[in-house]
């Protein structure tokens, strides 16, 4: 495992990782070099010894130019001193051989005058090729070009020309021979002067000299390696390590007090060195305000969310049934706490006041002005005052002691139930709306903002509110609602929504039509809405006969008050209770039912008729003990009374009436 870790350390390392790219670039700059050493190598070796052979064979013939070559062989004299000329000349070039021969191109056969040779020469050569000795041997073509002079001359041989050479493999080795003619006095060609080159000896030249280059260039790759290793190590790596170590603890180094960092010089890595010192003295500062910040913020947090538990305490219950008044509220705040409130209370047995206002500004400072203003609001309604006498004193009382100059917009309405009068004052709040056979704007009130001028007055309407009728109070959160298009969802819209929704239900759908508006948009202002019901009561009075029933059916279908959700159930029951009515109250001609429908906080169906008397409470069936085959009658009675919570029995006036009750909160 330690093993392991090691290997991946240094695989993992700047400086193996350095030294891997300038080893890879070093091998193929030196591959290249080799591979250009080779050529150039091979090519100058060979080129040397060939001019070497072609020099050799044009200063041969130069000397030999004119001199009578019969006579080589019988003067000793002679032949000697040419012989220790030429024996210089073969020496000094590295020549494998040096021959004069004389051709006899038609009989195919060669005679040789003189042979020279070097110490590294075959022994068989100075055997075969004697003085005088004639040789079978047809000219190849560079003989027969020397011969025939159709060469460059001597001094271009010299100089580098071309020549005439062949390269041949004999008896003697593979050689590489240049040739050159030798004329007599007439300027003709007598003779033939051939200048061997040994090839393998040529090669051997070439592989010494070409491992001597390769072991230059492999030590001096090692040798860069080697200097740049410790250059690294001393220079980069060590340096590196350091800030690399001290980074990768920073966190643990910091517990213990920072220490700074000093590598030393005037290199990057001393400049990393002072960023990484002033970096960590700039997030020691940093942490520090932050941790100062983060504990303020928790405390104001805290101190938040006890203001909203707070607010939240102040509002009333969402949702309120009585035989009165049926109301739904709900309030959601822009931010934790917001300016908006609703409220709703009795002053007396028949009156209710609801009240929804808005305060300038949100948050803290908002939250607090608007408890004051629930309280101030609700003090002076249970003292008896109207609507407009509430939001007189209410304002000139705000207006006192306001040093931020806050103030707010308010909408009081206190209903009497027992005269179905609604009277209301509006403080600048936005027009509320009577949804009842039509949508109507209540906007007959008028009068400033509360909290700004002392002794305002403010105007005071009264509206009759009827059966089913329902009230529709809001804040401009809901008008002014924006979505991610930056559009408002405006009065059109909402009004467009409440014409097709009455009841106090209208609260749930404006909401969540604005939040599918908005899609996600972050939410401007508080959003509160209010809505009180007058309870409905329907009542018609029909034959009773089966086909009457569809009426029944369609009052409980028609009434908005009733969930949907009941609709179906209370339909069963009543149809259960009119069919008995149907089949058993009237013995000859059938007479009427009355029937009434009532939605406050409970649900009250009332069945009367002029029939015999006949309690249907009683004598009902156990459903345990219940045989199909011998009892008839009874499980419709039994299974109307389950589905209402109380149902209630009286014979008077020579009627029954029959009284089944459904408790919404229940549902």
């Amino acid at each position: 495992m330690k093993d392991s870790i090691k290997y991946h350390s240094i695989k993992n390392s700047i400086m193996a990782k350095t030294l891997i790219i300038i080893a890879a670039v070093l091998f193929f700059t030196d591959a290249g070099l080799l591979s250009l050493g080779y050529y150039s190598v091979h090519t100058t070796v060979e080129r040397t010894y060939l001019s070497y052979a072609r020099s050799s064979a044009a200063i041969a013939a130069d000397l030999l130019d004119g001199v009578r070559l019969q006579e080589l062989p019988t003067d000793k004299t002679l032949e000697e001193q040419y012989r220790t000329i030429l024996g210089d000349l073969c020496m000094a070039n590295g020549l494998e051989y040096l021959y004069v021969y004389i051709p006899d191109t038609e009989n195919d056969t060669i005679t040789f005058l003189m042979l020279l040779y070097s110490e590294n020469s075959a022994p068989s050569a100075a055997k075969e090729r004697t003085p005088g000795t004639v040789v079978e041997h047809a000219l190849n073509e560079a003989e027969l070009a020397a011969w025939r002079d159709e060469g460059t001359d001597q001094a271009e041989w010299r100089d580098g020309g071309t020549g005439l050479a062949a390269e041949t493999d004999n008896q003697f080795g593979h050689v590489l021979t240049c040739y050159a003619a030798v004329h007599d006095q007439d300027g003709k060609p007598a003779a033939l002067v051939g200048a061997d080159i040994s090839m393998e000896e040529t090669f051997h030249i070439f592989v010494r000299r070409y491992r001597t280059m390769f072991a230059a260039v492999i030590f001096s790759m090692i040798f860069i390696l080697a200097v740049l290793g410790a250059i690294l190590k001393t220079r980069v790596l060590k340096p590196a390590k350091i800030i690399s170590g001290r980074m990768k603890n920073f966190i643990t180094d910091r517990k213990d007090g920072f220490e700074r960092l000093d590598v030393g010089g005037s290199d990057e890595f001393s400049q990393m060195a002072d960023s990484f010192n002033q970096m960590a003295e700039e997030i020691d500062t940093y942490i520090q305000n932050i941790n100062e910040l983060t504990e303020e913020k928790h405390r104001q947090e805290a101190e938040i969310h006890i203001a909203k538990r707070i607010q939240t305490g102040f509002l009333q219950d969402k949702t309120f049934r009585d035989h009165r008044i049926r109301i739904k509220a709900d309030m959601v705040p822009a931010k934790s706490v917001g300016g908006d409130f609703y409220d709703y209370f009795s002053t007396d047995e028949d009156k209710v006041c609801t009240v929804i206002a808005d305060v300038s500004g949100k948050g803290i400072s908002a939250a607090l002005f608007m408890a004051r203003a629930m309280t101030v609001v609700r003090q002076y309604a249970q003292l008896g005052y109207s609507p407009s006498e509430i939001l007189f004193h209410t304002n000139n009382c705000l207006s006192q002691n306001n040093p931020e100059q806050m103030f707010l917009t308010v909408f009081v309405g206190i209903y009497n139930s027992s005269t179905h009068r609604f009277t209301y004052a509006n403080g600048g709040h936005n027009t509320p709306y009577l949804i009842s056979d039509t949508l109507v704007r209540l906007d007959g009130a008028k009068g400033m903002t509360v909290g700004i001028f002392e002794e305002e007055s403010y105007e005071e309407e009264t509206v009759t509110l009827k059966s089913g009728d329902t009230v529709f109070l809001y804040t401009d959160g809901v008008n002014e609602a924006v979505s991610l298009d930056k559009e408002f969802f405006g009065t059109e819209r909402l009004e467009e929504f409440l014409g097709k929704n009455r009841g106090e239900a209208c609260v749930d759908i404006v909401l969540d039509e604005i939040h599918k508006f908005a899609r996600g948009a972050v939410q401007s202002d508080d959003i509160t809405m209010l809505a009180f019901c007058v309870p409905s009561c329907t009542r018609i009075r029909v034959k009773a006969v089966l086909e009457n029933l569809e009426e029944v059916r369609r009052v409980i279908a028609d009434n908005d008050c009733v969930p949907d959700r009941l609709k179906m159930k209370l339909c069963l029951a009543a149809e259960e209770i009119f069919v008995n009515i149907c089949s058993y109250a009237y013995e000859k001609e059938p007479g009427d039912v009355e029937f009434s429908m009532e939605v406050s906080d409970r649900i009250v169906m009332t069945f009367q008729d002029g029939g015999k008397p006949f309690n249907p409470l009683e004598n009902t069936v156990d459903i345990d003990d219940y045989d199909m085959d011998t009892q008839i009658g009874g499980l419709g009675r039994l299974l109307a009374t389950e589905i209402m919570d109380r149902a209630e029995y009286a014979y008077a006036d020579q009627k029954n009436s029959l009284v089944l009750i459904k408790n919404l909160d229940s549902v």
